[in-house]
């Protein structure tokens, strides 16, 4: 299990990206919310990247639904992308996967953005 890791960059004006490192759980997820709060009020989209995210619970999954209704009502976007294996049944699971949410690369993502 590695140590939970958030990055941060600067994909395109307006457009941020968070990369998951580890397990984003209860342990964690107050700090994951705490940096997805920070980027809202800094009115950008957010990419989340979950490429090595290895897991995620119920916690991660209220936090990224929170962060979507935020970034909803302050008229931004929020996309999910490169979930793992097991992090993709989950969100599929959930049905996080069907709402226009979730991206199999940053790209798809970017795409998605409005102009």
């Amino acid at each position: 299990m590695r140590e939970f890791r958030i990055s941060e960059r600067n994909l395109e004006p307006e457009c941020r990206e968070l990369r998951l490192e580890g397990e984003l759980d209860l342990s964690v997820a107050d700090r994951f919310r705490g940096r997805l709060d920070a980027a809202a009020g800094e009115d950008v989209d957010v990419v989340v990247c979950l490429e090595d995210c290895e897991f995620i619970d119920s916690t991660g999954i209220a936090a990224i639904v929170w962060a979507h209704n935020l970034m909803a009502s302050k008229g931004r976007r929020l996309f999910v992308c490169n979930p793992s294996g097991q992090v993709r049944r989950i969100l599929d699971v959930t049905g996080l996967s069907d709402n226009g949410l979730v991206y199999d690369g940053v790209e798809e993502a970017l795409a998605q953005r409005s102009p």
